[in-house]
């Protein structure tokens, strides 16, 4: 069983092949083209110079690593064995609190509230410790003295 559909004869002769001659203009001849000097053929290639480091000249000789840290060496180490799925979660274990606070002094956390200057803290009754005190309403309250 033949799959192709085959030519007539008119098709067959009509698709033999031919030897043409194409005259192509110069392209001085092409308007728009009058003041256009082509190139001298291989003109054109590339003619850009470069430095041995674009060239790649010294990647594949011996390996100097004496210019690495070793803290570049251990985080080369880590990121090259690291696992970036827990990532998150190592740099939540190694993450740790400083002792300084947001203007760079050290923090005072040992230091108790006692000491502080709070406004109004002169009419601060026994209820104040409990925080049952009715602060909002010390400027009516009653004196104990007569």
């Amino acid at each position: 069983m033949k799959k192709d559909i085959s030519d007539n004869a008119r098709d067959e002769k009509r698709m033999q092949p031919e030897e043409v001659n194409m005259e192509l203009p110069e392209v001085k001849d092409i308007p728009g083209q009058e003041n256009i000097d082509p190139p001298p053929a291989g003109e054109l290639a590339d003619t850009t110079a470069s430095s041995d480091d674009e060239e790649g000249k010294g990647v594949l000789d011996e390996v100097n690593d004496a210019d690495v840290s070793d803290e570049e060496r251990e985080l080369l180490e880590q990121s090259a064995n690291a696992d970036p799925a827990y990532r998150d979660e190592r740099n939540f274990q190694q993450a740790a609190l400083d002792n300084r606070d947001a203007d760079g002094e050290p923090l005072n956390e040992e230091d108790s509230v006692d000491d502080l200057d709070v406004p109004g803290s002169e009419l601060d009754d026994e209820s104040e410790a409990t925080g049952a005190e009715d602060e909002e309403n010390n400027a009516y309250s009653d004196s104990d003295t007569d």
